[in-house]
């Protein structure tokens, strides 16, 4: 039975990890992936001047913070349009340039703020690089004129034409925008609600659990809606307006994957303190330093909890109950949504400290957390050392799925 169920889960994988491969390969989220990332550390850094200032409270530092959210999104889509140029091996320069003119027409001609149209802008701009790319492979226009001049001629009359597209796409995108902002709206709801974060915690904790990088898959689809959200969070905050959304990236990063996806820290404290297995307790020793910086891919596979019957449970369950506990608490008090991204390295107190904009009431809830993630995992974690324990008494191998 155990190997058919095996069998089965092996089979799961087979169909859905190419289309897992195929989603994460797409060129226009691949590179909106990698800019997203490039332009990480600066949007860490600004979010952690303006966290030092909710101290210090100079408006001058508010004023330049709400300055950079509104100009963030231009420099995202400089970024994107980067690396779409290196994968379709197009003019860097002529997509960059392309693209910023278009966000800035679109901002201007709509009198809209970037950070709130930024995924339609995005969206946009993807499919006005999409018609460039196909437009660059029209043959060049034969003539009398000498072969540089006809290249020349040819860029100008392409640039001209994809000019006129770009007019077009901002007339369509303007015209439907009020219909596409709802879209929009709905779908960083229900991002936002705690069902849609629980789904987000389940498929991520079942890639993991089948030995594939769920956060991975998981942050390309969604980092642009949790961008948008942080962008929108951080603008109220210095405006001393209530933020409007939990479900940001911070929300997972410090009150759901604490010591790393799957809520691992409490297991990792268990096995460096109670385990009596040895090979849990080197374990536990080995990733006590690594899971305080949420790296925990040691003891996803070395305890292993990839295909184990048994710690699979609470690996999916940790999680689903902190976010839960969470979201709750957070839901009562608006101004400590977490609207701040800090280094993902931090220990989980700091970095939920900071997410928060450093109002020290959350510390409570992140003990509450932790103790949480370690109760959870208890009667588990107590029954495979046991199992552990036995095999190493008889000699015989190390468990990795439960009987």
């Amino acid at each position: 039975h155990l190997r058919k169920e095996e069998s089965m889960l092996e089979k799961a994988i087979t169909v859905i990890q190419p289309w897992v491969e195929k989603i994460n390969e797409l060129s226009h989220l691949k590179a909106l992936k990698k800019a997203i990332v490039d332009l990480l550390p600066i949007f860490i850094a600004g979010c952690l001047i303006l966290w030092i200032n909710r101290y210090i409270k100079w408006n001058e530092i508010d004023q330049i913070g709400l300055l950079f959210c509104q100009v963030y999104p231009l420099f995202l889509v400089a970024a994107y349009g980067y690396h779409y140029a290196q994968e379709k091996q197009s003019s860097v320069i002529e997509i960059m340039v392309n693209d910023i003119i278009f966000m800035l027409l679109f901002r201007y001609l709509g009198n809209m703020s970037m950070q709130e149209s930024c995924l339609i802008v995005l969206f946009f701009t993807f499919i006005f690089n999409s018609v460039f790319h196909i437009n660059s492979k029209i043959p060049v226009i034969k003539s009398f004129f000498p072969q540089g001049a006809a290249d020349y001629l040819h860029k100008i009359m392409l640039l001209c034409l994809n000019f006129v597209i770009m007019g077009v796409l901002i007339y369509i995108g303007l015209a439907f925008y009020p219909m596409l902002s709802l879209i929009v709206g709905g779908m960083l709801g229900a991002v936002n609600s705690i069902y849609g974060i629980l789904i987000v915690i389940l498929i991520t904790v079942f890639f993991w659990s089948t030995g594939m990088h769920g956060i991975a898959f998981i942050s390309t689809l969604l980092r642009p809606f949790w961008l948008q959200m942080l962008m929108l969070n951080m603008s109220q905050l210095l405006m001393n307006q209530s933020p409007l959304y939990i479900g940001t990236e911070p929300f997972y990063q410090w009150f759901v994957w604490i010591g790393g996806s799957g809520t691992t820290l409490g297991l990792v404290m268990l096995m460096r303190c109670f385990s009596k297995s040895h090979h849990l307790r080197a374990l536990g020793k080995g990733a006590f330093k690594s899971g305080w910086v949420n790296i925990n891919e040691e003891v996803i596979f070395g305890t292993p909890i990839v295909m184990n019957k048994l710690m699979m449970i609470p690996f999916f369950l940790t999680p689903c109950i902190c976010a839960i506990v969470s979201y709750i608490w957070i839901a009562q008090q608006p101004f400590l949504y977490p609207s701040f991204l800090s280094p993902w390295v931090f220990p989980f107190l700091l970095g939920g400290l900071i997410s928060s904009g450093g109002v020290f009431q959350i510390l409570i809830l992140l003990i509450c957390l932790f103790i949480i993630s370690i109760l959870v995992y208890l009667p588990f974690f107590l029954c495979y050392d046991k199992q552990l324990k036995n095999s190493e008494e008889t000699g015989g191998a190390v468990c990795t799925i439960s009987e």
